[in-house]
C-alpha cells in the first residue's frame, strides 16, 4: 500500500513513456526601433529614411545659403524698393491726418515688404543651415529640411548642373526632365522641375557620389 502511494506521488514525464519533449518555441528577432527625430534634427531623420539594404554614399548641409542671381535679385531688389516706397508714402498719409485711410495704407505696404524681404534674402525665416541635410544613396538622392523629405530615384535623374560661388562654396541642381506649367500675368510659362543642392562646401564632391552609382 506504500509503494502503491509512492507510486501515485510520481508526477508526469514524457521520458516515462518515450515521447520526445517539445521543443521550446524562439520569438522572433524583431528590428530595434529606430529614434524618433524631431523635426528639427535632419541627421536622424535622414537615417530614418534609409531601406534596408539601401547604402549612404554621400551626404552633406549646406555651408551657406545664397540669395537670388541675375534677373531674379534685380526683381527682388526693385520689388522691395517699391514695397518700401508705397510705406513711406503711406506713413506721410498717416502723419498728414487721412483719418481710417491714413491708418490702412500702412498696413497694408508691411506684407509686400516681408515678401520682398523674402524674395532677396530667402534664408531670412528660413530653415537653418544646420536643418538641412542632402544625400546621395545608391537608389535616390534626398533632401531632408525641417521634418520634411523629399527624394527622386537615381534612374529619374537626367540632368547635373553646377553652380559655382566666389568663396568657393557650388550648388548642384538636378533635373528629371519633366516640366511644370505655371500662369502669370495672364501667360502660360514652363520651367523645369529640379532638386538642388544649395550652399555646398564640396559640390565636386556631391557630384561625383552622384555618378559612381
Amino acid at each position: 500500500m506504500w509503494q502503491e502511494r509512492e507510486n501515485s506521488s510520481v508526477g508526469y514525464n514524457e521520458e516515462m513513456f518515450g515521447e520526445p519533449s517539445s521543443p521550446v518555441q524562439q520569438e522572433p528577432e524583431q528590428e530595434p526601433p529606430r529614434p524618433r527625430a524631431a523635426a528639427g534634427d535632419a541627421q536622424a531623420l535622414l537615417a530614418r529614411q534609409l531601406a534596408p539594404g539601401e547604402r549612404l554614399l554621400w551626404s552633406g548641409s549646406p555651408k551657406k545659403l545664397h540669395g537670388p542671381r541675375g534677373a531674379g535679385k534685380l526683381f527682388a531688389v526693385f520689388f522691395l524698393g517699391f514695397a518700401c516706397f508705397w510705406e513711406l508714402m503711406a506713413l506721410q498719409t498717416l502723419t498728414a491726418g487721412a483719418g481710417v485711410f491714413g491708418i490702412v495704407f500702412p498696413l497694408f505696404g508691411i506684407p509686400f515688404i516681408l515678401v520682398g524681404i523674402k524674395l532677396l534674402f530667402p534664408q531670412v525665416g528660413g530653415p537653418k543651415p544646420e536643418e538641412i541635410v542632402y544625400a546621395v544613396t545608391d537608389q535616390r538622392v534626398l533632401v531632408v529640411t525641417r521634418g520634411r523629405v523629399s527624394s527622386w530615384e537615381l534612374d529619374s535623374v537626367q540632368g547635373v548642373e553646377k553652380r559655382y560661388y566666389p568663396d568657393g562654396t557650388g550648388d548642384l541642381i538636378l533635373s528629371n526632365g519633366q516640366v511644370e506649367t505655371y500662369y502669370r500675368n495672364g501667360h502660360t510659362h514652363h520651367r523645369n522641375i529640379t532638386m538642388e543642392f544649395s550652399g555646398l562646401a564640396d559640390v565636386d564632391a556631391a557630384e561625383a557620389a552622384l555618378r559612381s552609382r
